[in-house]
């Protein structure tokens, strides 16, 4: 009897097992992001969203500053203090930090609480690079 068959047949359930858990992978580490453009055009457009900053204290206070409007919930408490944040539930929440890499895990953190938040791309280093 010829397994030829059979084996391939094999094979091909587990390339597509694995192609299915690379697609699982990319979609789970996947989250919105938006231009620092389009935070502006937003504000001026004076649309309904809130501006949050995960940086700490003196990152917000420091050279760099912040956005006028933005609230400041650094990383490390975001977890613990999210509910604070229940209020703005149907707004868009525009996460913002440095460069952009503390706002991915902070949009990955309010999107998990079932919120609408998006990453702003480059940080507080893009916007200011627009002034």
């Amino acid at each position: 009897m010829n397994y030829l068959p059979v084996y391939y047949f094999i094979a091909a359930l587990i390339v597509g097992a694995c192609n299915q858990k690379t697609i699982e992978q990319k979609t789970l580490n996947t989250f919105p992001n938006i231009t620092v453009f389009d935070v502006q055009r937003k504000i001026s457009a004076k649309n309904d969203i809130l501006l949050l900053d995960v940086r700490n204290e003196a990152e917000f206070q420091g050279p760099l500053g912040h956005i006028t409007g933005a609230v400041l919930i650094p990383i490390q408490e975001l977890d613990q203090r999210v509910d604070e944040l229940n209020g703005h539930k149907e707004k868009e929440i525009i996460v913002i930090c440095r460069s952009g890499n503390r706002s991915q895990r902070g949009t990955r953190i309010l999107s998990s609480h079932g919120f609408n938040a998006v990453n702003m791309l480059g940080g507080m280093m893009a916007w200011n690079d627009l002034q």
